[in-house]
């Protein structure tokens, strides 16, 4: 019972979130321009989009295979890939319950151990968050300007248009502090709380999947795919800003830098990156010199794009575990 109110909060949380994102982003918008944009918009390219994002996805899946084989696990492919369908599926209603739900998926169609997966998906997590970082230093190098601007927009639209708002600098300040502060305090209590010795299980988890990785037979099929994740990740995006007039002459730097932005976005915890993907690009391509209304059009079209794919693959995804896990039971029994 603890449990489930602990989650319902945790999703209140997550939800309220969204709408202080969603509010930052479309309390100004112009409707009528925004509905003339959905109009004319070319489709072509959004349907593109959503075959980059599955892309990803299958590559995503074959790729998790070469980091289980040196565990001596390795699932059979379409499993691999429709847990992760699931994985996203999930994140796109609760923040966060992917990892889960990806792991239990393979657990149950390929009787793979939870612990092990769970450390491949967290060196997973490592590697994406590495790759992100690497991007943004690029952006950084190549859009110093464009990113100064970005920030000093978004932490001035964070504290209101007039300026009396909430600082929100200092409240994220304030709040770290607190955070240090009360884990000294209690950092006795906090080791002997049975979810410390989950996260202890969890990190003896990632340092095995971490060996794996230095284990994994075919490294330049493993980096070819996480090159190609990434390339569709980009291109995911970028193909879309041909689908609006306003967007169509963005160069591929530019790009990278609404990209950036996009993915910050979605590392919010927000259920879907909803609201805070959609302030954060609308926020790049308003630096960039493009129209509220254009850029709130932009990133609902590549948003609604990836979520209307997510959706698919994940209700897809569903028949296809359910009858590789019957066959598994069969095969036990």
């Amino acid at each position: 019972m603890k449990a489930k109110f602990k989650d319902i909060l945790k999703y209140l949380l997550f939800t309220a979130i969204a709408g202080f994102f969603l509010y930052l982003a479309f309390n100004k918008a112009d409707w009528s321009k925004m509905l003339e944009d959905f109009r004319k918009a070319d489709y072509r390219y959004v349907f593109l989009s959503m075959l980059m994002g599955y892309a990803a996805f299958i590559s995503r899946g074959l790729r998790w295979n070469l980091l289980l084989e040196p565990l001596g696990k390795k699932a059979k492919a379409w499993n691999a890939i429709n847990a992760i369908s699931i994985g996203y599926f999930a994140n796109a209603l609760v923040p966060r319950a992917g990892e889960v739900m990806r792991c239990t998926s393979l657990k149950e169609t390929d009787d793979i151990p939870l612990e092990r997966l769970f450390g491949t998906v967290v060196l997973e997590r490592v590697i994406d968050g590495i790759l992100l970082l690497c991007l943004i230093s690029l952006a950084f190098i190549t859009q110093l300007g464009n990113l100064q601007s970005f920030f000093d927009q978004a932490f001035a639209g964070a504290d209101g248009a007039d300026g009396q708002g909430p600082d929100l600098k200092m409240i994220l300040g304030a709040g770290f502090l607190v955070f240090l502060i009360l884990f000294f305090i209690f950092r006795k209590r906090i080791q002997r709380h049975p979810l410390f010795a989950k996260v202890r299980e969890l990190w003896q988890g990632f340092k095995e999947g971490f060996k794996s990785l230095s284990k994994v037979k075919n490294k330049w099929a493993f980096f070819g795919h996480t090159l190609f994740i990434w390339s569709m990740y980009f291109l995911m995006i970028y193909v879309v800003m041909f689908a609006l007039p306003a967007t169509e002459d963005i160069n591929l730097s530019n790009g990278l830098f609404v990209m950036v932005a996009g993915g910050m976005g979605m590392v919010v915890p927000t259920p879907g990156g909803i609201g805070s993907y959609h302030y954060l690009v609308q926020l790049a391509l308003s630096v960039l010199g493009v129209d509220q209304a254009d850029g709130l059009t932009f990133a609902t079209l590549v948003h609604s794009g990836q979520l209307v794919m997510t959706l698919i693959a994940g209700f897809s995804a569903l028949p296809m575990v359910y009858r590789a896990r019957r066959i598994l039971k069969k095969s036990k029994a």
